[in-house]
């Protein structure tokens, strides 16, 4: 008797960056200090899907902090929306109504929009005592929930 194997996973088909929002950004110069050469990061990702669209919504909040001032530097908000062809096959909506999605796509999708985002934040701070608060690379699948990052 030989062994089935389990059908193969199903994954994205097509998969689609459908538009770019900046939701959010802000600026809080602290006054006199010397210029800023480190930074930390609050990076902030959630993803939530519209049924009726077939879209998956990924949005990303960083906080933009230093080490030697208690208050929040700048921070960005974007959302990237993202479809596929293939939907309804891939993304599911559990009972407390977010996206149940395989995890080799939610990685695509966080990774995709972290580096969106980081080109944003550079366009944003660009000129700014923030110009080089830029997010450092994160691995995929190292950033589930809310993370700090230090650069």
């Amino acid at each position: 008797m030989t062994k089935r194997s389990s059908p193969a996973k199903t994954g994205p088909q097509h998969l689609v960056l459908l538009s770019i929002d900046l939701l959010d950004s802000s600026l809080h110069y602290p006054g006199d200090h010397p210029p800023f050469e480190s930074f930390h990061f609050d990076v902030h990702i959630t993803s939530k899907a519209d049924d009726e669209k077939s879209q998956v919504l990924v949005v990303v909040t960083i906080g933009v902090h230093h080490e030697t001032i208690a208050s929040q530097l700048g921070s960005l908000t974007i959302n990237c929306t993202f479809t596929m062809s293939n939907f309804a096959d891939v993304v599911r909506l559990n009972a407390a109504g977010q996206p149940d999605m395989p995890d080799d796509l939610v990685e695509t999708l966080h990774s995709t929009a972290l580096s969106t985002a980081r080109g944003v934040m550079f366009a944003t701070f660009r000129g700014t005592f923030l110009h080089h608060a830029l997010l450092p690379l994160i691995t995929p699948g190292s950033l589930t929930e809310d993370k700090k990052i230090n650069s």
